[in-house]
C-alpha cells in the first residue's frame, strides 16, 4: 500500500503520537518498539516509509544499526530518522549512512 508507514520507537507515547498524527492525515501505520519487531514488520509487509528513532532502549540493534539493516535489505525504502536525544555527531553519522 502506498500510504503504509512503519513507526519504530521504544517509547510507546511517542510511537503512538506519531502514528496518530499520520493516521489523522490518512496514512495507514504500523508500530514497532524494537529492532526485532521492526524487522519482522518489514518482512511481513514492506511499508512505503519507515520513521525510525535513533535510540532504541532495550533493543538488540540501535536505530543506526537498524538503518544499516534496512538499507542492506531494502535499499530503495525511505527512512526518516528521529530523536529526542540527538546531537551533531549522531546526526552526521545518520546522514553519512544515507
Amino acid at each position: 500500500m502506498a500510504s503504509d508507514i512503519l513507526v519504530v520507537d521504544d517509547e510507546a507515547d511517542i510511537r503512538e503520537l506519531i502514528a496518530g498524527i499520520l493516521e489523522d492525515e490518512g496514512y495507514e501505520t504500523r508500530m514497532a518498539s524494537d529492532s526485532d519487531s521492526a524487522i519482522q514488520a518489514l518482512v511481513s509487509r514492506r511499508p512505503s516509509l519507515v520513521v525510525l528513532d535513533i535510540w532504541l532502549m532495550g533493543s538488540k540493534l540501535d536505530g543506526l544499526e537498524l538503518l544499516d539493516v534496512i538499507q542492506k535489505d531494502h535499499p530503495e525504502l525511505p527512512v526518516v530518522i528521529i530523536s529526542g536525544h540527538g546531537n551533531i555527531e549522531t546526526a552526521v553519522s545518520a546522514i553519512k549512512r544515507g
